[in-house]
């Protein structure tokens, strides 16, 4: 299990998710989110976003983090699903980016609502894309096209907004996935500048996060983030393909490229079924397998309360699953 050990912290790679084949297959995963028992979801764009011909339809599936598979939600009525939340319900929200809607969907995935127009307004929406509700159970969206964040109450009544396009702190630029911390800052994947923002709840600038200089912390179009319990900072280097860890001050720790050398459970079952793809793989160099671990334009990010870390592995098809341990202790060898 390859393991990395950075300024006290280790991931543990643990295992893959899905692939591009097959009844439990993805397409194209993108946003990725946890519920509070632990069930996941993603939604999956297929060829919503411009990759070309794709397995699939856009949907959304629900299963565990052992890939044991629930349901496939909204197939046939999400359209370009970039952003996904859950409120004190338990009811699943998606954003379109297609037709700037919001779907709401019960647990059990029957659609109960859905709200949203096309415009620059206030409440209107322009390719919307993450997904966050706030400790009053309000849903703040990424509003992409306008440049914004727009906050609704859970039925869809616009409350406030913040932002503006352009360059400078606390401006935003195609800004795409989101994230609250437990003090309710909110952190916005700032895509069109190349950086994380930190804001108060109220849109005051706080801090960034995608360095300046050459220090390793650099990003290229981040299209998502995420916080674990120790307050440290994840962010899908989308550009980069690999997802960049910061102390929560905005130094760079680590990054993390991708480990999954192995099938995932449901990838081995089809290899099980076809001979040929056995042979196939059995013809690649062993340092091609590499990069085939390696992530590919990673999409989404979801962090649970145990630190169990889900990368949506968008062109590969799969998600990736690292897991937090913050009591190892690196070996010691006498030599």
């Amino acid at each position: 299990m390859p393991t990395k050990t950075v300024a006290g912290r280790t991931w543990h790679f643990s295992h893959s998710i899905g692939h591009h084949v097959g009844a439990e297959g993805f397409s194209h995963p993108a946003p990725v989110i946890f519920d509070p028992d632990g069930v996941l979801y993603v939604a999956d764009v297929a060829a919503a976003e411009g990759y070309g011909l794709a397995y699939g339809t856009p949907r959304i599936h629900k299963f565990t983090i052992d890939h044991d598979y629930i349901a496939e939600i909204g197939v046939g009525e999400v359209v370009w699903p970039e952003g996904l939340a859950l409120d004190r319900a338990g009811n699943l929200y998606c954003s379109s980016a297609w037709d700037s809607q919001i779907t709401v969907y019960t647990p059990e995935g029957e659609r109960i609502a859905r709200w949203g127009e096309a415009g620059s307004a206030p409440g209107q929406l322009s390719r919307p894309s993450g997904l966050a509700f706030d400790a009053d159970d309000n849903l703040l969206v990424v509003d992409g096209g306008n440049h914004r964040v727009q906050k609704f109450s859970a039925d869809g009544r616009f409350l406030s907004a913040w932002g503006e396009p352009g360059h400078d702190e606390g401006q935003l630029w195609k800004p795409w996935g989101i994230t609250i911390d437990p003090q309710g800052d909110v952190y916005v994947a700032d895509w069109g500048n190349d950086r994380v923002q930190q804001f108060s709840s109220d849109g005051a600038f706080r801090r960034r996060f995608g360095s300046l200089i050459d220090d390793g912390g650099q990003l290229h179009r981040p299209s998502d983030v995420a916080i674990d319990s120790d307050g440290d900072v994840y962010v899908v280097d989308w550009g980069n393909h690999r997802v960049q860890v910061y102390y929560p001050d905005g130094d760079i720790i680590t990054g993390l490229y991708g480990d999954a050398r192995g099938f995932s459970k449901s990838g081995q079952a089809v290899m099980d079924v076809n001979p040929d793809y056995v042979r196939a793989f059995e013809r690649v160099d062993p340092e091609e397998m590499i990069a085939l671990s390696r992530f590919d334009r990673p999409r989404g990010i979801a962090i649970d309360g145990q630190d169990r870390i889900v990368v949506s592995d968008c062109t590969r098809g799969r998600l990736q699953v690292y897991v937090k341990d913050k009591d190892y202790i690196v070996p010691q060898f006498n030599l």
